[in-house]
């Protein structure tokens, strides 16, 4: 477990900038729409569905292994002493995210190297997996995130004449800014992952733009930007 445990942080020092790198990607995909739908500059949209392109890529061969992080957070939400049922509901709820996302991230890992041809099966089903499984994720996240601010909430109503629960109240507060923003950020993942795993398209019968999903990854990107700061 050693191993892992140091296999995971020299992981995530590339944390930080793969959300910058989210920002570029899905902010030049937005441009690269703007640019060829109100502006009708082609040749300065191309190049900015370059770097989209080319940041795209560039993210997925960071993400290279990154199931590793997942199956380390698994086996420590699995060893946790849950008492009240309250805390094994928040437990199951967050290992079968991690459980979503170690499953987009293979996929995605098996994606790129499709594309790049190290393997020579075809790249397009192995993406379609990877983007389902990541908004199967993000739909589990957002009921969790619901779940915290329900309880939250609860907590804050319960114990607001309470001066001995003060500290604590303040501290849930605190918290649901944090859950605020990580809802905004789901929301704007959604567009991309709902658009990608033909969610949108197929089940709801719309068909989002470049310029709807950059726009949501951008803003998403953003967010975990500053919280990764």
């Amino acid at each position: 477990m050693q191993t892992l445990d140091s296999t995971v942080k020299w992981f995530n020092k590339t944390e930080g900038r793969d959300k910058i790198c989210k920002v570029m990607q899905y902010g030049s995909r937005f441009l690269m729409w703007h640019l060829k739908t109100n502006s009708g500059n082609e040749q300065l949209s191309n190049q900015f569905k370059n770097l989209f392109q080319s940041t795209r890529d560039a993210r997925k061969l960071f993400r290279l292994a990154k199931s590793l992080n997942e199956l380390q957070t698994i086996i420590d939400r699995v060893a946790q002493n849950c008492k009240s049922p309250q805390e094994q509901v928040a437990r199951a709820l967050n290992i079968l995210t991690r459980v979503w996302f170690l499953l987009y991230w293979f996929y995605d890992n098996l994606s790129v190297l499709s594309s790049i041809k190290f393997t020579t099966s075809d790249p397009k089903p192995l993406q379609k997996k990877a983007m389902t499984f990541w908004f199967i994720a993000i739909i589990t996240n957002l009921v969790d995130t619901i779940r915290q601010l329900v309880v939250n909430f609860q907590f804050i109503q319960q114990n607001k004449n309470n001066q001995g629960a003060q500290q604590q109240i303040a501290n849930r507060i605190n918290q649901n800014k944090s859950l605020y923003l990580n809802l905004i950020k789901i929301f704007g993942d959604l567009m991309p992952a709902g658009q990608g795993s033909e969610f949108f398209p197929k089940v709801l019968k719309i068909n989002l733009n470049d310029g709807v999903i950059g726009l949501g990854g951008l803003i998403s990107g953003a967010i975990a930007a500053y919280q990764a700061y």
